[in-house]
């Protein structure tokens, strides 16, 4: 595998995947709608561009394909968590959290699948969240938005698992992005990495190394599965 296209790859934990698969080797459409963190490099293909619009990542296939004649890998790490209590949880933040973190992703995965399954392979990954299956206060429109994203992945990896196409998910625990960063303090993030098994919360890299595992040919039999990178916290 060496050609990928990664959503939210302007920060957080798509930032990082996009600069370590540049550094293995791979080419790279990294689509966001804001790239200003990405440095230059040969094989990056920027495209600034929305994920609720079919059409972002549609010209992000045809991108690829036009360079390297295949499309071997997906990763969906765009996402939005605009905490909002329940009875003030309107229409407008309800669809704008699930055309990104669910829409999004579904017309990613619609817009490669053509070329994965003409090549007979590829690796789709879609981030979705623990709090998928634990909830969140102030976050009932991300949890079941994540809730979602399990749907759509386990759906599609039944459809696909005959034509060489593999999908998972990864569900992240409590990670140092901007998200969180977002919704709480320094002293809120060391309290939560203190309560955490392994001490302490996860970084972008521990994302990046389950999302190079699930690409691999280390994970060959793997697919329709959720590996929850969480440091041993919530378990079940």
């Amino acid at each position: 595998m060496n050609s990928a296209i990664i959503t939210g790859a302007g920060s957080g934990i798509g930032l990082g995947l996009t600069r370590r698969m540049l550094a293995d080797g791979w080419t790279v459409v990294a689509v966001d709608v804001n790239l200003d963190a990405l440095e230059n490099h040969p094989a990056l293909l920027p495209l600034l561009g929305d994920v609720r619009l079919p059409s972002t990542t549609q010209d992000a296939a045809v991108k690829l394909l036009a360079i390297t004649g295949r499309i071997d890998a997906l990763v969906t790490c765009a996402a939005i968590y605009p905490m909002v209590p329940f009875l003030d949880l309107g229409e407008e933040t309800w669809d704008n959290t699930f055309n990104v973190n669910a829409t999004g992703g579904l017309y990613a995965c619609q817009a490669v699948l053509p070329a994965m399954r003409a090549q007979g392979a590829g690796g789709i990954v879609m981030f979705s969240s623990t709090l998928a299956r634990h909830g969140q206060a102030g976050g009932a429109h991300y949890c079941a938005s994540k809730g979602a994203v399990l749907g759509i992945a386990r759906s599609l990896a039944l459809e696909t698992a005959q034509q060489g196409i593999r999908v998972n998910t990864v569900s992240p625990g409590i990670t140092d992005t901007p998200q969180p960063r977002g919704n709480m303090t320094d002293a809120q993030l060391l309290a939560r990495g203190a309560d955490n098994p392994l001490g302490r919360i996860g970084e972008v890299a521990d994302m990046v190394e389950a999302v190079l595992f699930l690409l691999s040919d280390d994970a060959s039999y793997f697919t329709g599965q959720d590996i929850r990178v969480t440091g041993g916290a919530r378990l079940f």
